[in-house]
C-alpha cells in the first residue's frame, strides 16, 4: 500500500486546532421542555471560522443529597452519518449513566438552520472545498466535533478524564479523526467507518465521492489511514464483508496502524448498515475503558 501521507500533516492540524480553539464558543443553551426521564438541552456554539454549530446534550437525572452529591458523569460525543441526521447513538442512552452529546457538523442536520452551504455542492460534503485542505469541508467538521469535546470538558458535571467518541459510517471517520487530534479523548468506537484508505477503495466513485486526483490529494490530510498512528486510546472498530461502500480491507488498513488497545469485529454478511451486535458491544467497550 503506497503512502501518500502529507509531509506537513502535523503542522496543518496544529494550526487548525489553534485557530479553532482561539474562537470563543459563545455557547447558547436551552433546556428543552420535554416530559422525559432525563434532561435534554439544545446547544449552539461557534467553531472554526466562527461558524455556528447545533448540538443536543442529554443528561441522566441524578438524585443528590448532602451526603451524596451528584457525581461527575462520563460523556459520549457522537456525530451523524453522511446524510446529516442519522445518529446511531440516541439521546435516551444517557440513562446508561453517561452524558450524550449529539453534534451536527456545520450545515448538516439541525446545524443547517444556523448556517448552511448553498449551491450545487450543498449536501455533497466530501466535494466541498476539495481544491485544497485549507477551507475543506471536513477541516471544519472535525473541529465541530472537537469543540463539542472542549465544551464538555469545561462543564462541572462532566468528568473531563472520561470522554469517549462513538460513530457509524461518516461519524466513524469523524470520531477516528477527532481522537487522533485530541488526546483528551479516552475511548473510541467506530462502526463501518467511511472514507478510510480512500485511494485503495475500489468503490470510491460511489456514495457521492466521485474521486479525482484533486480530491484524493486533499483527502490525504483527513484520511483516517494517515491519522490512525496518532490514536493512543482504546479503539473498537467494525467492518462488513459485504460492504461495498466502505470495504473491509480499507477499514483493516486503518486498524493495523492503531498503536494502542484495539479490537476489530468483522461481520462477514454485513452490508453498509447498522449492526445491533456491534452497538451492544460498543457500550461494553465504553463501560470498560471510560
Amino acid at each position: 500500500m503506497s503512502n501518500h501521507c502529507p509531509a506537513d500533516l502535523a503542522a496543518f492540524w496544529k494550526s487548525t486546532l489553534d485557530r479553532a480553539r482561539a474562537q470563543p464558543l459563545e455557547i447558547q443553551i436551552e433546556k428543552m421542555p420535554l416530559r422525559l426521564p432525563y434532561h435534554v438541552h439544545r446547544l449552539t456554539y461557534r467553531s472554526l471560522g466562527g461558524i455556528p454549530v447545533r448540538a443536543y446534550l442529554s443528561l441522566p437525572i441524578q438524585v443528590a443529597s448532602e451526603s451524596r452529591p451528584p457525581r461527575r458523569l462520563p460523556a459520549i460525543v457522537a456525530p451523524p452519518g453522511y446524510g446529516g441526521w442519522e445518529f446511531s447513538e440516541q439521546l435516551n442512552e444517557c440513562q446508561r449513566g453517561y452524558a450524550v452529546l449529539q453534534v451536527y457538523p456545520r450545515s448538516q442536520g439541525e446545524s443547517g438552520e444556523v448556517w448552511r452551504i448553498e449551491g450545487p455542492l450543498a449536501g455533497h460534503w466530501i466535494q466541498n472545498g476539495k481544491e485544497r485542505p485549507e477551507g475543506y469541508y471536513y477541516q471544519g467538521a472535525l473541529m465541530d466535533v472537537i469543540r463539542g469535546v472542549d465544551y464538555l470538558r469545561g462543564r462541572a458535571d462532566i468528568d473531563p478524564e472520561r470522554i469517549g467518541l462513538m460513530g457509524t459510517s461518516q461519524a466513524g471517520m469523524l470520531v477516528l479523526g477527532a481522537a487522533a487530534l485530541d488526546p483528551s479523548v479516552r475511548a473510541v468506537t467506530a462502526h463501518v467507518s467511511a472514507m478510510c484508505a480512500l485511494r485503495q477503495n475500489p468503490g470510491h466513485t460511489t456514495f457521492d465521492l466521485g474521486c479525482d486526483a484533486t480530491l484524493l490529494d486533499t483527502w490525504d490530510y483527513f484520511d483516517p489511514l494517515h491519522l490512525a498512528s496518532r490514536i493512543q486510546v482504546p479503539t473498537l472498530m467494525s467492518s462488513g464483508g459485504k460492504d461495498t461502500i466502505c470495504p473491509a480491507d480499507t477499514i483493516r488498513a486503518v486498524f493495523d496502524r492503531l498503536s494502542g488497545i484495539k479490537a476489530l469485529i468483522h461481520y462477514p454478511d454485513l452490508i453498509h448498515t447498522a449492526c445491533n451486535d456491534f452497538y451492544a458491544q460498543r457500550w461494553q467497550w465504553m463501560d470498560r475503558f471510560l
